[in-house]
């Protein structure tokens, strides 16, 4: 599954590079919807709302003669500065393995309809583009069509599986303040918080899904104590680099706004950093997601890729590699990745993996998240192909798996089991 067609698309043309605050008064973007939240650690579940214009439900039901499970999400009119809402999905099919549904930037929709593009290599034509979902939001069901199959699907609350509550912050900052068409640079943190189970679970779940946001892969530093606080952060990080950033290229800015030199220079002052968190599994006491970040800070393009991360959903414990794959498992690992990414990408057994790829063999990524029926290995752009070929998701069935996981795991014999 590969990611130049979806969120990143839009993104590209978002680019961004430094800007002068005078100040780092934060003024919302028009049209999208800004929250300012406190301490949600200290919230009971009731409490607990979407941000305006977002949400994640769980559906399942018939997409032609196949059942399906379908994750669905949406952020605001005005994310990625559109003036209409934005949908993600990931749906499985009985085998479970995961395929992403991405924004169509062509098609038009409105609060009632989704559209999505569908990712699963065996419906990619030849210019490797998947059919278009075509939907209509009728109270808890969707219906509509995929290429010639009708869809018919209802909102379920799966077993073991969690309530999510979907929050979004957004800030856009001028790098000119004084200016009135001054270039900004903008924020934005979007991310999924437990709204259900125990405190204490809850708790663990969230500390789990703040340190997911940070990129941490071990549990040694202590997590942000709210997602209010982490925002604060991050907003803080930011505009201390793009200031720091400005001050440099203050002095080149063209003195005259309305030089031919001003548009271009004013294009390349548009910062962006962006974090979107996707739910891929959730069901079995197995939640996992995905922290998709994008930055652009100069240069010819942004640098994007998403971290990986499963939660047993009873203890809140984050199951990283190491708690999932034996020490030894790296050979037998790397061979079943070279089979599974020639199905992925739609090469023959026989062709060798440095004609479509920078490897001759391919590396075990840590970056990998499960579902009930096998592992997702996650590789970023350059990891392991070109830019052009965007993200590569790798996915190898549990059958395969079940020699190589460490004992005691609580995942692979059907229903995850309390440690």
């Amino acid at each position: 599954m590969s990611f130049p067609t979806s969120l990143v698309a839009l993104r590209f043309a978002v680019l961004c590079m430094a800007g002068l605050f005078t100040a780092c008064q934060s003024n919302t973007n028009s049209g999208a919807a800004a929250t300012t939240v406190g301490n949600e650690q200290a919230l009971a579940p009731a409490t607990l709302q979407n941000s305006a214009g977002t949400w994640y439900r769980c559906y399942r039901g018939t997409v032609g003669p196949d059942t399906v499970t379908l994750h669905l999400q949406t952020w605001p009119t005005g994310f990625e500065n559109r003036n209409q809402p934005t949908f993600f999905g990931c749906y499985s099919g009985a085998d479970g393995q995961p395929h992403e549904l991405t924004p169509d930037f062509d098609a038009v929709s409105s609060s009632d309809s989704v559209l999505v593009r569908d990712h699963n290599p065996s419906l990619l034509n030849e210019e490797a583009n998947g059919p278009l979902w075509r939907l209509k939001l009728n109270g808890n069901e969707l219906t509509g069509t995929r290429a010639a199959h009708p869809i018919r699907l209802r909102e379920v609350q799966l077993p073991g599986s969690i309530a999510l509550v979907s929050r979004y912050f957004t800030d856009s900052l001028a790098a000119f303040p004084k200016q009135p068409k001054s270039p900004h640079g903008r924020i934005s943190l979007h991310t999924l918080l437990p709204a259900n189970n125990s405190e204490s679970e809850r708790k663990a779940l969230m500390t789990g899904m703040l340190r997911g946001l940070r990129g941490d892969t071990l549990d040694s530093q202590a997590a942000p104590a709210s997602l209010e606080q982490y925002w604060q952060q991050q907003k803080s990080a930011f505009a201390k680099d793009y200031r720091a950033d400005a001050a440099d290229l203050a002095q080149d800015r063209p003195t005259e706004p309305d030089s031919s030199a001003a548009p271009s220079y004013d294009y390349m002052l548009r910062y962006e950093d962006q974090t979107v968190t996707h739910v891929f599994w959730n069901q079995d006491n197995l939640l996992s997601v995905g922290f998709f970040t994008y930055s652009y800070t100069g240069g010819a393009h942004g640098n994007y890729g998403t971290r990986a991360t499963t939660f047993d959903m009873r203890t809140g414990k984050a199951l990283r590699y190491a708690d999932i794959f034996r020490p030894d498992a790296t050979v037998s690992l790397s061979n079943l990745l070279d089979q599974a990414v020639r199905r992925t990408l739609r090469q023959t057994a026989t062709t060798k993996l440095d004609e479509f790829l920078f490897v001759k063999k391919m590396p075990v990524s840590h970056n990998v998240y499960l579902t009930r029926s096998g592992a997702i290995f996650i590789y970023t752009p350059y990891e392991i192909a070109s830019y052009a070929q965007g993200e590569i998701q790798v996915f190898v069935p549990l059958e395969q798996l079940r020699p190589l996981l460490r004992p005691g795991l609580p995942w692979g014999g059907g229903e995850i089991s309390q440690r």
